[in-house]
């Protein structure tokens, strides 16, 4: 039995949540994961923006 695997960027596997519909609760729950990470990393961003604002 062969497995075929593709690498996907977090950018690209995004993007497609956009377009495909949840099926199952896992499918939701990992969506929803992604979301919340990719909320958390804008967040660091922006306070470490406003650190280093304050230090300047």
């Amino acid at each position: 039995m062969r497995n075929d695997y593709e690498m996907v960027t977090l950018r690209d596997y995004v993007e497609n949540l956009d377009n495909v519909k949840c099926t199952s609760v896992a499918e939701y729950k990992i969506e929803k994961e992604v979301e919340k990470y990719l909320l958390n990393q804008r967040r660091n961003e922006t306070n470490a923006k406003i650190v280093e604002a304050l230090l300047a």
